[in-house]
C-alpha cells in the first residue's frame, strides 16, 4: 500500500497529462487554464502536506491514511462531472488535496517501522518511490484506454473505481504503527486542535497560489495589469510571512531548525530544482504529442511508457547502491542526466523521428529523478525523530509539490509568451523549445549546489542494526495492533506532549 500511497498523485498525473488537450477543446480553456489542471492539483497537494502531515502522527496514520483513499475516490468522481474551466480546476485542486492524506502516513509507517539504517529500510523506500514511475504508467495507460473507448470524463470515473476498491482493502492491508500516546480519540482531537497550525497553512496555500497564479495570468493579460503585479507582491510576501510565522508558532508545520543542516539545505535544494525540470518537461513534452503530433491519449501513454519502465529499474538501482556508493557521486549523476535529458529535447520537432531525442531524454529524466529522490527522501527521514515521521515526509513531499506548480507557472509565461508574440503560421515547436530550454536551466541551477555536498553511503548499518531493523519491520504486518508492546516502543513521545495529553485528560 505504500506503493499505491505514492502512486496516487503521479496516477492522477498520467491520467490528466494524456487528456489535457481534449479537456481543453471539450471546456473550451485557455493555455494558462489548461496549465492549472495539473498545476491546481500539484498546488494542494503540497500545500497541505505539512498539515496532514501533522495531524496523521497526531490523530492516527492509519486513520487519516484509509480517509484520504475514500476522499481521492469521491473527488475524482466530481471532477468527472465538470462543466466550465473554473469547475475543473478548482475540482482538480480538491483533487490535489486528497492526494495530499495519504502520502505522509504513509511514509510515517515506513520510517517508524524501518527507523534503523539498513540495506533493508533502501529497498523499502525504493519500492515506495516505485510508485511515481508505476502511478504515472497505470494512469496513462489505463485511463488512456478509457478515453480512447468513451470520453475524457471515463478517465476521472474509472480513477474513482479504482481508488474505492484500494481504499476498502486499506482498511484490512495497512497495519496501526502509530506515534501518539495511548490517549481517547476526544482527547487527541483537542491536542491537534491545539497544536494546528492554521495561520501556517493559510499563508503557504495563498502564497504559492496567488504567485503561480499571476505567473501564469501575466502573458495574457500583461505583466503590467494591476491585478499580475498585485498578486506577485501579495504571493511573495505571504510566504516571507510564512516563514517568520514558523519561526515564532510552538508547533510549527516546518521545523525551521532542519534547515541549519547545511547537507539537508543543500540536498533538499537540488532535487526541487531537478524536480521542476522533470514536470515541467513532461507536461509539455505530453501536451506536445497531443497538440503537434495529434497523438490520442492512448498514443501518448505508449509513446511515455519508456520513462516507466526506466523508471522501476532505476529504482531497483539506486535501492542495490545507496549502500555502497557515496551519495554525492549520485545526486551528481542524477544533476547531470536532468541537463542531457532537456537539453535532448531542444531539439525534437514535430519532424524529428522519436527515437532520436524523445526515448533517450525520458530515460535521462527519471534517471535524475529516482537517483535523486532516493538520496534526498532517505536523508530527510533521518532529521526528524520517529514521532515525527509522517510530517518528515511531508515537508519534503510538500517541497516537491510546490517547487513544481511553481515551475509549471514559469514555464507556462514563458510559453504563452512566446505563443503570442508569433504570427499564425509561426514556428508550431519554437514555444515548447523555450520551456524545454527554461527546463535545462532549472536544471543547471541544481547542478550548481552538488559540489558543496558531503554525503557518505546511507543504510550501511551494523549487523546488530540489520537485525533491529528486521525486528521493527514485523510492525508492518497487518495482526499487529495497536496497544501491541512492539507498536508502544515506537511511540516516542516526548515528556512535553506526555505532559499535555496527562493534563487534558484530567480535564
Amino acid at each position: 500500500m505504500a506503493t499505491v500511497a505514492m502512486a496516487t498523485n503521479t496516477f492522477l498525473t498520467g491520467a490528466t497529462v494524456i487528456v489535457t488537450a481534449a479537456i481543453g477543446r471539450d471546456l473550451g480553456m485557455s493555455q494558462s487554464q489548461i496549465s492549472w489542471i495539473s498545476a491546481a492539483a500539484t498546488l494542494t497537494a503540497g500545500a497541505f502536506q505539512l498539515t496532514i502531515g501533522q495531524l496523521a502522527d497526531l490523530l492516527g496514520r492509519k486513520a487519516v491514511f484509509v480517509f484520504g483513499m475514500g476522499c481521492f475516490s469521491a473527488s475524482a468522481l466530481i471532477v468527472a462531472f465538470a462543466q466550465n474551466p473554473f469547475w475543473m480546476d478548482i475540482l482538480c485542486g480538491v483533487l490535489g488535496l486528497a492526494s495530499a492524506m495519504v502520502v505522509p502516513p504513509a511514509i510515517g509507517i515506513l520510517g517508524a517501522a524501518y527507523d534503523v539504517p539498513s540495506q533493508r529500510k533502501n529497498w523499502a523506500f525504493a519500492s515506495f518511490s516505485a510508485g511515481n514511475p508505476l502511478g504515472f504508467a497505470v494512469g496513462s495507460i489505463v485511463c488512456g484506454i478509457a478515453a480512447r473507448i468513451f470520453n475524457w470524463r471515463a478517465s476521472f470515473i474509472l480513477l474513482a473505481i479504482i481508488w474505492a476498491i484500494l481504499g476498502v482493502a486499506s482498511i484490512w492491508i495497512v497495519p496501526s504503527v502509530e506515534a501518539f500516546e495511548p490517549a481517547p480519540l476526544k482527547t487527541r482531537l483537542r491536542i491537534a486542535m491545539q497544536r494546528f497550525d492554521t495561520l501556517g497553512t493559510i499563508l503557504t496555500v495563498v502564497g504559492v497560489g496567488m504567485f503561480t497564479a499571476a505567473l501564469t495570468l501575466g502573458p495574457a493579460d500583461g505583466w503590467k495589469a494591476a491585478h499580475v503585479i498585485a498578486m506577485l507582491i501579495v504571493g511573495l510576501f505571504l510566504l516571507v510571512a510564512f516563514i517568520f510565522w514558523e519561526n515564532y508558532w510552538e508547533h510549527p508545520l516546518m521545523p525551521l531548525h532542519i534547515w541549519k543542516d547545511k547537507t539537508f539545505s543543500l540536498l533538499v535544494s537540488t532535487t526541487i530544482l531537478g524536480m521542476m525540470s522533470f514536470t515541467s518537461s513532461n507536461f509539455w513534452l505530453a501536451l506536445f504529442m497531443q497538440e503537434v503530433n495529434e497523438y490520442d491519449a492512448l498514443n501518448v501513454a505508449v509513446h511515455l511508457l519508456p520513462q516507466v519502465i526506466g523508471g522501476v529499474i532505476w529504482n531497483i538501482v539506486a535501492a542495490s547502491i545507496l549502500h555502497k556508493v557515496n551519495n554525492t557521486l549520485i545526486m551528481a549523476l542524477g544533476a547531470v542526466a536532468y541537463v542531457g535529458a532537456n537539453l535532448l529535447l531542444t531539439f525534437n520537432k514535430d519532424t524529428t523521428l522519436y527515437w532520436a531525442f524523445v526515448f533517450p531524454s525520458l530515460i535521462l529524466n527519471v534517471f535524475g529523478a529516482d537517483f535523486q529522490f532516493n538520496v534526498t527522501n532517505m536523508y530527510v527521514m533521518q532529521a526528524l525523530p520517529p514521532h515525527q515521521q509522517s510530517l518528515a515526509g511531508g515537508i519534503f513531499n510538500m517541497l516537491i509539490r510546490l517547487s513544481s506548480t511553481i515551475g509549471l507557472g514559469i514555464s507556462t509565461a514563458v510559453y504563452s509568451s512566446v505563443k503570442a508574440s508569433q504570427s499564425e503560421d509561426g514556428d508550431v515547436n519554437q514555444p515548447f523549445r523555450m520551456v524545454y530550454f527554461v527546463s535545462v536551466g532549472l536544471a543547471a541551477l541544481g547542478c550548481l549546489f552538488v559540489p558543496f555536498l558531503r554525503l557518505g553511503t546511507q543504510g550501511n548499518a551494523a549487523v546488530d542494526d540489520e537485525k533491529t531493523a528486521d525486528v521493527t519491520a514485523d510492525l508492518m504486518k497487518p495482526s499487529t495492533v495497536q496497544g501491541s508492546e512492539t507498536a508502544v516502543a515506537l511511540r516516542r513521545e516526548d515528556d512535553s506532549d506526555k505532559t499535555v495529553i496527562a493534563n487534558i485528560a484530567e480535564k
